[in-house]
């Protein structure tokens, strides 16, 4: 580690964050997803898989402003992953939800996840990850 740079529980557990995003970034150029960055990673992140989901409940969960998501999405929707829909129970608002293309990426998202575990556990052992998963869980 860098002398210069701090080295504290939270500077590591986000250098592994950020470390495990960018690999999973590249894994979805690799696999035919050249326009997901880093930040639309984080978004998608934050999308239910399975019930259409309001844009500020997606920018609470990610932390972000609903400007932010709100940019972050239309880029999505360019993409053609995700749509927003009218909410049946408020005129204002709408719901994001994924396309059909959508649950195709996310199928890939999944086999690339995988394959990051699976890198995880040949570095540190299958026991090891399993731990530092268990001990990850006790901190939220």
């Amino acid at each position: 580690m860098n002398d210069d740079l701090p080295n504290h529980i939270g500077w590591q557990l986000w250098q592994a964050s950020r470390n495990w995003t960018e690999t999973f970034v590249s894994g979805l150029k690799s696999n035919g997803y050249p326009g997901i960055t880093f930040a639309l990673a984080n978004v998608l992140g934050h999308l239910s898989r399975n019930e259409n989901i309001r844009q500020t409940k997606i920018a609470s969960r990610a932390g972000l402003t609903k400007q932010a998501v709100g940019q972050f999405l239309d880029e999505l929707e360019k993409l053609q992953l995700i749509e927003r829909i009218p909410d049946p129970n408020d005129g204002r608002a709408r719901l994001v939800r994924y396309t059909d293309q959508g649950k195709k990426f996310l199928k890939v998202a999944d086999q690339i996840k995988t394959d990051i575990e699976n890198e995880y556990s040949a570095k540190m052992g299958g026991r090891n990850l399993t731990d530092l998963k268990n001990l990850i869980d006790k901190l939220q």
